[in-house]
Protein backbone atom coordinates (compact mmCIF):
# COMPACT_ATOMS: atom_id res chain seq x y z
CA UNK A 1 0.00 0.00 0.00
CA UNK A 2 2.20 3.09 -1.02
CA UNK A 3 1.73 6.13 1.27
CA UNK A 4 2.31 9.51 0.73
CA UNK A 5 3.01 11.49 3.78
CA UNK A 6 3.92 15.16 4.56
CA UNK A 7 4.54 17.27 7.65
CA UNK A 8 4.24 20.96 7.57
CA UNK A 9 3.52 21.96 10.52
CA UNK A 10 6.37 23.62 11.96
CA UNK A 11 9.61 25.09 9.89
CA UNK A 12 10.12 21.78 8.95
CA UNK A 13 9.09 20.92 5.75
CA UNK A 14 9.41 16.52 4.98
CA UNK A 15 7.60 14.20 2.85
CA UNK A 16 7.89 10.53 2.51
CA UNK A 17 7.05 7.48 0.19
CA UNK A 18 6.01 4.12 2.15
CA UNK A 19 4.92 1.05 0.61
CA UNK A 20 4.37 -2.34 2.72
CA UNK A 21 5.97 -0.49 5.89
CA UNK A 22 9.27 0.13 4.19
CA UNK A 23 10.19 3.50 3.78
CA UNK A 24 11.13 4.09 0.27
CA UNK A 25 12.11 7.76 0.46
CA UNK A 26 12.18 10.91 2.77
CA UNK A 27 13.30 14.74 2.23
CA UNK A 28 13.18 16.98 5.11
CA UNK A 29 13.94 20.35 5.19
CA UNK A 30 14.50 23.04 8.04
CA UNK A 31 15.82 26.25 6.02
CA UNK A 32 14.18 29.63 5.40
CA UNK A 33 11.61 29.16 2.90
CA UNK A 34 8.04 29.05 3.03
CA UNK A 35 6.12 25.76 2.23
CA UNK A 36 4.11 26.82 -0.50
CA UNK A 37 7.40 27.09 -2.25
CA UNK A 38 9.14 23.99 -0.85
CA UNK A 39 6.65 21.56 -0.43
CA UNK A 40 5.71 20.63 -4.06
CA UNK A 41 8.97 20.61 -5.39
CA UNK A 42 10.09 17.83 -2.74
CA UNK A 43 7.17 15.69 -3.30
CA UNK A 44 7.81 15.47 -7.00
CA UNK A 45 11.58 14.74 -5.90
CA UNK A 46 10.49 11.67 -4.45
CA UNK A 47 8.70 9.90 -7.14
CA UNK A 48 11.13 11.04 -9.23
CA UNK A 49 13.52 8.88 -7.25
CA UNK A 50 10.98 6.03 -6.45
CA UNK A 51 9.97 5.92 -9.82
CA UNK A 52 6.39 5.73 -8.70
CA UNK A 53 2.88 7.90 -9.84
CA UNK A 54 0.34 9.80 -7.93
CA UNK A 55 -1.54 7.39 -9.52
CA UNK A 56 0.15 4.48 -7.51
CA UNK A 57 -0.87 5.75 -4.29
CA UNK A 58 -3.38 4.18 -2.02
CA UNK A 59 -3.16 6.16 0.88
CA UNK A 60 -2.16 10.02 1.85
CA UNK A 61 -1.58 11.42 5.22
CA UNK A 62 -0.59 14.47 6.94
CA UNK A 63 0.11 16.21 9.95
CA UNK A 64 -3.34 18.33 11.34
CA UNK A 65 -1.38 20.43 13.96
CA UNK A 66 -1.05 21.50 16.17
CA UNK A 67 2.16 23.88 14.80
CA UNK A 68 2.03 26.79 12.37
CA UNK A 69 -1.51 28.06 11.53
CA UNK A 70 -0.26 28.49 8.07
CA UNK A 71 2.28 25.82 7.61
CA UNK A 72 -0.88 23.28 8.66
CA UNK A 73 -3.01 24.93 5.87
CA UNK A 74 -0.69 24.33 3.31
CA UNK A 75 0.01 20.73 4.52
CA UNK A 76 -3.86 19.80 4.35
CA UNK A 77 -4.91 21.86 1.41
CA UNK A 78 -2.23 19.88 -0.36
CA UNK A 79 -3.31 16.31 1.09
CA UNK A 80 -6.90 17.27 0.04
CA UNK A 81 -6.51 18.27 -3.09
CA UNK A 82 -4.41 15.21 -3.98
CA UNK A 83 -7.22 13.30 -2.60
CA UNK A 84 -9.43 14.73 -3.87
CA UNK A 85 -7.83 14.24 -7.85
CA UNK A 86 -6.80 10.65 -6.90
CA UNK A 87 -9.81 9.42 -5.14
CA UNK A 88 -8.45 8.23 -2.15
CA UNK A 89 -8.37 8.35 1.61
CA UNK A 90 -6.61 10.40 4.08
CA UNK A 91 -4.97 9.77 7.37
CA UNK A 92 -4.55 13.19 9.54
CA UNK A 93 -2.12 12.93 12.57
CA UNK A 94 -1.29 14.79 15.76
CA UNK A 95 2.01 16.56 14.63
CA UNK A 96 2.87 16.02 18.62
CA UNK A 97 2.18 12.28 18.14
CA UNK A 98 4.13 11.76 15.35
CA UNK A 99 7.13 13.73 17.03
CA UNK A 100 6.98 10.76 19.92
CA UNK A 101 6.68 8.26 17.27
CA UNK A 102 10.39 9.11 16.64
CA UNK A 103 11.29 7.38 19.13
CA UNK A 104 11.10 3.39 18.09
CA UNK A 105 11.93 2.13 21.99
CA UNK A 106 9.89 2.11 25.49
CA UNK A 107 10.09 5.92 27.01
CA UNK A 108 8.37 9.11 28.09
CA UNK A 109 8.44 11.64 25.25
CA UNK A 110 7.22 15.04 25.60
CA UNK A 111 6.92 16.88 22.27
CA UNK A 112 7.25 20.60 23.02
CA UNK A 113 6.40 23.40 19.82
CA UNK A 114 6.34 27.10 20.43
CA UNK A 115 3.00 28.02 20.44
CA UNK A 116 4.31 31.83 21.41
CA UNK A 117 2.53 33.74 24.31
CA UNK A 118 4.14 32.21 26.90
CA UNK A 119 3.20 28.80 25.89
CA UNK A 120 3.81 25.87 24.07
CA UNK A 121 1.75 23.09 22.38
CA UNK A 122 2.68 20.06 24.74
CA UNK A 123 1.38 16.88 25.92
CA UNK A 124 3.34 14.01 27.14
CA UNK A 125 3.57 9.98 25.39
CA UNK A 126 4.44 6.74 26.60
CA UNK A 127 6.20 5.08 23.30
CA UNK A 128 7.30 1.28 22.31
CA UNK A 129 4.28 -0.18 21.20
CA UNK A 130 2.42 0.44 17.74
CA UNK A 131 1.07 4.70 18.23
CA UNK A 132 2.37 6.61 21.26
CA UNK A 133 -0.02 6.65 24.25
CA UNK A 134 -1.60 9.32 25.72
CA UNK A 135 -0.38 10.30 29.52
CA UNK A 136 -1.08 14.16 29.22
CA UNK A 137 -3.27 15.07 26.97
CA UNK A 138 -2.45 17.77 24.11
CA UNK A 139 -2.93 20.86 24.83
CA UNK A 140 -1.64 24.63 24.58
CA UNK A 141 -0.14 24.88 28.06
CA UNK A 142 2.33 27.75 30.08
CA UNK A 143 5.86 25.97 30.41
CA UNK A 144 5.61 26.58 34.38
CA UNK A 145 2.31 24.37 34.57
CA UNK A 146 3.75 22.05 31.89
CA UNK A 147 6.73 21.07 34.51
CA UNK A 148 4.10 21.49 37.45
CA UNK A 149 2.81 18.46 35.39
CA UNK A 150 5.78 16.53 34.65
CA UNK A 151 7.08 16.63 37.86
CA UNK A 152 4.49 13.59 39.02
CA UNK A 153 6.16 10.99 36.31
CA UNK A 154 9.43 10.00 38.28
CA UNK A 155 10.88 8.52 34.93
CA UNK A 156 13.47 10.05 32.75
CA UNK A 157 11.70 12.24 30.35
CA UNK A 158 12.41 12.96 26.81
CA UNK A 159 11.97 16.28 25.21
CA UNK A 160 11.78 17.34 21.39
CA UNK A 161 10.34 19.66 18.94
CA UNK A 162 10.92 23.44 18.43
CA UNK A 163 10.47 24.71 22.04
CA UNK A 164 13.24 22.53 23.60
CA UNK A 165 15.17 25.62 24.57
CA UNK A 166 12.14 27.15 26.06
CA UNK A 167 11.55 24.31 28.55
CA UNK A 168 14.82 22.65 29.44
CA UNK A 169 16.26 25.05 31.34
CA UNK A 170 13.20 25.13 34.03
CA UNK A 171 13.26 21.68 34.03
CA UNK A 172 15.63 20.98 37.00
CA UNK A 173 12.79 18.80 39.17
CA UNK A 174 12.62 16.15 36.67
CA UNK A 175 14.87 13.58 34.68
CA UNK A 176 14.80 16.12 31.57
CA UNK A 177 16.63 14.46 28.25
CA UNK A 178 17.06 16.33 25.03
CA UNK A 179 16.44 14.44 22.08
CA UNK A 180 19.26 13.65 19.96
CA UNK A 181 19.21 15.85 16.42
CA UNK A 182 17.81 13.24 14.24
CA UNK A 183 15.05 12.76 16.38
CA UNK A 184 14.20 16.28 17.64
CA UNK A 185 12.09 16.87 14.76
CA UNK A 186 9.30 16.15 12.58
CA UNK A 187 9.45 13.54 10.25
CA UNK A 188 6.93 12.44 7.59
CA UNK A 189 8.76 8.84 7.66
CA UNK A 190 7.37 8.24 11.09
CA UNK A 191 3.80 9.76 10.30
CA UNK A 192 3.76 7.22 7.25
CA UNK A 193 4.29 4.48 9.98
CA UNK A 194 1.67 5.66 12.17
CA UNK A 195 -0.73 5.97 8.89
CA UNK A 196 -0.56 1.95 8.44
CA UNK A 197 -2.11 1.88 12.10
CA UNK A 198 -4.92 4.77 11.84
CA UNK A 199 -8.34 4.72 10.51
CA UNK A 200 -8.40 6.82 7.05
CA UNK A 201 -11.25 9.25 6.27
CA UNK A 202 -12.86 10.85 3.47
CA UNK A 203 -10.88 14.02 2.45
CA UNK A 204 -13.90 16.36 3.18
CA UNK A 205 -13.48 14.97 6.62
CA UNK A 206 -9.87 16.01 7.33
CA UNK A 207 -9.98 19.38 9.39
CA UNK A 208 -6.74 20.85 11.49
CA UNK A 209 -6.28 20.43 15.16
CA UNK A 210 -5.44 24.14 16.50
CA UNK A 211 -5.59 23.81 20.03
CA UNK A 212 -5.70 27.50 20.48
CA UNK A 213 -7.09 30.80 18.61
CA UNK A 214 -4.81 32.03 15.91
CA UNK A 215 -3.66 35.13 16.78
CA UNK A 216 -5.76 37.14 14.44
CA UNK A 217 -8.91 35.56 15.87
CA UNK A 218 -7.98 36.54 19.19
CA UNK A 219 -7.53 40.46 17.82
CA UNK A 220 -10.53 40.23 16.00
CA UNK A 221 -12.60 38.60 19.08
CA UNK A 222 -11.26 41.41 21.21
CA UNK A 223 -12.20 44.32 18.59
CA UNK A 224 -15.59 42.85 18.60
CA UNK A 225 -15.89 42.36 22.54
CA UNK A 226 -14.76 46.23 22.52
CA UNK A 227 -17.12 47.29 20.22
CA UNK A 228 -20.48 45.49 21.72
CA UNK A 229 -18.75 46.86 25.47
Amino acid sequence: MPILAIDTTTAVCSAALADEGQLLAEVTTNIPRTHSQRLMPLVDSLFQETGLTPQDLDLLAVTRGPGSFTGLRIGIATIKGLGLALDIPVVGASSLQVLAHNFGGEAYVCPVLNARRDQVYTALFETGGKLPQTLIAEQAMAIPDLLIELEQYHRPIWFCGDGVDLVLPGAQRITAHRAPLHLESSRAAALADMARHLAPMPVDQLTPLYLRESQAEVQLRQKQAGQNG
